[in-house]
């Protein structure tokens, strides 16, 4: 928590496994995601603690899950990510996705390469 807090800038390497975020990973957010610590509850919404912080999430998925593809809504990876950084007050966490790096090795190579 204190690190988290103390951090001017956040990297999180996250790997898209199972159709969501690493159960290592979840841990880390119930850790920094604390009531009076990083967030309070109010009359009308939660208020955020964490003010102004760089988050960068670099996601690499095995297949591909964005918008329009035929498993899109098996995505639950960096929609469940924004939405807990939103809640804290982060809303636009900066996100390199390389995507369908387990399908061929060429593809792991583009992938690489645009992410």
């Amino acid at each position: 928590m204190e690190e988290f807090l103390a951090a001017e800038t956040v990297v999180l390497g996250v790997p898209h496994y199972s159709f969501r975020v690493p159960s290592q990973l979840k841990a880390w957010i119930d850790r920094i995601a604390v009531p009076g610590k990083t967030f309070r509850y109010t009359a009308k919404r939660a208020e955020s603690f964490v003010g102004t912080k760089r988050v960068i999430i670099a996601l690499a998925c095995g297949g591909f899950y964005g918008p329009g593809c035929p498993a899109e809504n098996f995505e639950h990876t960096l929609s469940y990510l924004k939405s807990v950084f939103a809640f804290i007050g982060i809303a636009n966490p900066e996100v390199i996705t390389a995507d369908g790096v387990n399908v061929s090795s060429e593809q792991h190579e583009l992938s690489l390469k645009a992410a």
